[in-house]
């Protein structure tokens, strides 16, 4: 390589001596320098095995999670407008209302208690064990309903809860702040239900049981039936809200207080619009999802 005086530049360069005592200063502050880079660089690939550690772990447990999730239990739901049959694995039947699911345990046996856990509405045909007498166990909201062989519907919508028997023995427990709202009440949690009987709870009224001749009316709805009893259309909105996912608007509040008796059989939210609107005299007309009743 030329040496400096040969090279033509546009500066001139002087070396100046480093003192020894500064060079080996440099020198300990360069080996500081990279003994430093070295260890930060040995912490960083021990964090980024810790992470990597924590991330396979993670993926393990989401994993695994997952799949005892998926493997431990079944789950069934509905949409607006739909409705779905079930047979479970013991051979009961249930008949899902729309905007409701259903979830099961997937490994049943001849000992462990059958249960299911419902949100919505749904219609129960349960198969009789006489040999192993277990139970069938329907959780729903704060209801518990333990059954050897029955049929009957439940309804917890709106935090609310109305349960049928047509056929059987039904034994009705109410559990959590329900529970104790009605010992506050000095009204029983538990009690059993005959065929034809009626339980409705919620948290004003407490636990009314009663007769209802009509008992089978309120599984109408799985044969596509209506049932009104003097209902307000106030009421029969609110069920088409909940069935269909309809909201309703009113040209005037009061026309919602009209109410209607009687039965009818209407398989989609147009044939129900027909019939009411003859019942009721009013107009009603669908926007979207919104039902506009008004006078003629």
């Amino acid at each position: 390589m030329p040496g400096e005086e040969d090279m033509d530049l546009p500066f001139h360069f002087t070396r100046k001596k480093v003192p020894g005592e500064q060079q080996q200063e440099n020198w300990n502050a360069i080996e500081h320098t990279i003994t430093a880079q070295a260890n930060t660089s040995r912490r960083w690939r021990q964090a980024l095995l810790v992470l990597s550690g924590i991330a396979i772990i993670a993926f393990a447990t989401y994993f695994f999670r997952d799949a005892f999730v998926s493997t431990d239990s079944n789950f069934y739901e509905t949409g607006f407008a739909q409705t779905k049959s079930l047979t479970l694995p013991d051979g009961s039947k249930v008949t899902l209302n729309a905007n409701s699911s259903l979830r099961i345990t997937a490994l049943w046996n001849n000992i462990a208690q059958r249960e299911v856990w419902l949100e919505g509405e749904a219609y129960f045909e349960v198969e009789k064990k006489p040999s192993s007498k277990q139970k069938f166990v329907v959780h729903a909201n704060e209801l518990e309903i333990e059954v050897l062989g029955t049929k009957f519907n439940v309804n917890t919508r709106h935090e609310k809860a109305t349960v049928s028997l047509e056929e059987g023995k039904i034994k009705l427990s109410v559990k959590g702040t329900l529970q104790s709202i009605l010992t506050k009440k000095k009204s029983g949690a538990v009690l059993e239900m005959k065929p034809g009987d009626v339980v409705k709870v919620d948290t004003i009224s407490g636990v009314r049981l009663f007769a209802d001749d009509a008992v089978n009316d309120k599984s109408g709805w799985v044969r596509n039936e209506w049932n009104f009893d003097s209902t307000s259309l106030r009421d029969i909105t609110g069920r088409i809200a909940d069935v269909y996912g309809y909201k309703t608007i009113a040209a005037h509040d009061s026309l919602l207080d009209i109410r209607i008796s009687g039965k009818l059989r209407a398989a989609n939210i147009n044939e129900l619009l027909v019939v009411l609107q003859f019942a009721s005299r009013l107009e009603m007309k669908i926007n979207r999802k919104t039902i506009k009743i008004s006078l003629p």
